[in-house]
């Protein structure tokens, strides 16, 4: 191997188009064009990922977790990792945090870090004990195996420095390619259309911490109140909660309200035909969709949680929300139109 190049391998789940895989891919194009780095990526979905990474000729391997077990990918990995011989293995996410430090282990105890996109989620019950294996080997890899964790903002350091000595902790916060973001696909955008409806949407991963729920009540509370405001809402993103979502919408009755866009593809094209952005979090680490909805000018109002106050300078480049609740989200809309 050329020892004047650093041979950088990631690895990453790759199963949904959403922030943490945005930023992935953000870092690893600019890696890419460094001179004096070659960078692997291992993926354990194939995907919207998969394929923005092969258009840019980045070398891309998809171990498919819908087809192997944990131990088949970790064995598939081991050899992966003996042929690319990386000299860092970069993971993301509790899964391949555990599978890619424990392939660097094997191979001769490569160096590896991992960047932590957010605050864990909820701690799972007592009587999970598989999950709660899991979260302990996951730390113990972080605490033993690997040499660096990256947080994307300081309040996600300064949580994660109560299970790991700070030493071990970094914080590189998110950023994005401001002038090719605004320039994404120019001839794919429709103008939009000129009419009196406001839209107000909420994109990301439908997993419990982004707390979709709070917006769809949000859009049920505006309904009966502010009905004269001719309202539309729209969830970009898909996930695990998707279905439950879509039910709560029909038992709220915001059915005519709320529209499901599903997978996007595009954010800028939705950015674009977006009057205000919501983020209801329980917690976040620094959201590229903020950075990106910054970027296009789309007024912000988010839960004043994680990175987003330093991002929003607190309360200068955007609307926060100390109150988790519908009411005071409403309360931001009003005083934002």
């Amino acid at each position: 191997m050329d020892k004047n190049h650093i041979n950088i391998l990631h690895i990453a789940s790759g199963d949904l188009w959403a922030g943490a895989e945005v930023q992935l891919f953000t870092l690893v194009t600019a890696l890419s064009a460094h001179q004096k780095t070659h960078i692997h990526v291992v993926l354990l979905n194939h995907g919207t990922l998969e394929k923005k990474l092969l258009a840019r000729n980045i070398h891309v391997v998809v171990l498919d977790e819908s087809k192997l077990n944990s131990f088949r990918i970790l064995r598939q990995l081991i050899k992966t990792v003996a042929k690319i011989q990386p000299d860092i293995i970069h993971t993301h996410r509790i899964k391949e945090n555990i599978l890619g430090s424990m392939a660097g282990l094997l191979n001769g105890n490569i160096a590896s870090l991992r960047t932590a996109h957010g605050a864990p989620e909820h701690k799972p019950a007592w009587f999970h004990v598989p999950k709660h294996s899991i979260l302990f080997l996951d730390w113990l890899c972080a605490r033993f195996l690997q040499k660096r964790t990256v947080a994307v903002s300081q309040d996600l350091a300064d949580i994660l420095q109560k299970s790991l000595p700070g030493h071990k902790i970094s914080v590189i916060e998110n950023g994005i390619d401001i002038e090719s973001f605004l320039q994404q696909d120019p001839h794919t955008s429709e103008p939009r259309k000129q009419d009196s409806k406001r839209r107000i949407a909420i994109a990301g991963r439908l997993s419990p911490i982004k707390r979709i729920d709070i917006f769809i009540r949000t859009a049920q509370h505006m309904k009966q109140t502010h009905p004269e405001l001719n309202l539309s809402f729209h969830i970009y993103g898909d996930g695990p909660l998707r279905d439950e979502l879509e039910q709560l919408s029909k038992q709220l009755q915001t059915t005519d309200i709320i529209h499901f866009e599903g997978h996007c593809t595009n954010i800028k094209e939705a950015l674009d035909k977006t009057d205000i952005l919501l983020m209801t979090s329980d917690h976040e680490g620094l959201p590229m969709v903020l950075l990106e909805a910054m970027a296009t000018r789309v007024p912000i109002i988010a839960h004043a949680v994680g990175g987003i106050p330093n991002l929003l300078d607190y309360g200068k480049c955007g609307t926060l929300v100390k109150g988790n609740n519908p009411e005071a989200y409403a309360d931001a809309i009003n005083k934002v139109i």
